[in-house]
This record gives C-alpha cells, sequence and structure tokens, in this order.
C-alpha cells in the first residue's frame, strides 16, 4: 500500500492548517512516558512531505495550535512532524 494516496488519508486523516493552509494527515497524541510514569503527551502529525512543512511553523487541529518542532522524512513519502503544543 502506498501511504501518500489520497485514498489512506481520505479514511485515516483529519484536517488541519499548516502555516494558513489546508493540509489533511494522520494525528496521534500518544502519552509519554517517562521512568515508567506518564508524563503528559508526545504528539505527532503525519502528511505527505509535498506539504513542505517546517520546523518553527504552526499547525492547528480542531482546538489544538502546536509549533513543529521537528521534522523528519520518513522514506516513504511521508514526514513525520513532532509537535509542541502552543
Amino acid at each position: 500500500m502506498n501511504f501518500t494516496e489520497a485514498a489512506f488519508f481520505a479514511d485515516f486523516g483529519v484536517d488541519a492548517t499548516l502555516n494558513g493552509a489546508p493540509v489533511r494527515g494522520i494525528f496521534d497524541n500518544q502519552a509519554a512516558e517517562a521512568y515508567g510514569l506518564v508524563s503528559g503527551s508526545r504528539p505527532v502529525f503525519l502528511l505527505p512531505t509535498a506539504s513542505a512543512a517546517a520546523q518553527g511553523q504552526t499547525l492547528i487541529i480542531g482546538a489544538g495550535i502546536y509549533t513543529i518542532a521537528e521534522v523528519a522524512a520518513d522514506g516513504t513519502g511521508l514526514d513525520r512532524l513532532t509537535l509542541e503544543k502552543q
């Protein structure tokens, strides 16, 4: 399966706004652990590399506003954005 296909994001994605432009990606706001204890969350967002996300940009997902802390290409045409809640 090609995860960059529009059908994949249509089924599993959420709408967001990246620096004022609409995008669709996969949002994961998993709990983060430190020393075996839950210590908040570590949100990430997957979207096609063609979206040209960059560190420091703003990503709005629903009512949440995030700053992109890190952009990592996964080699399949997707970027994994590590987010920080504003």
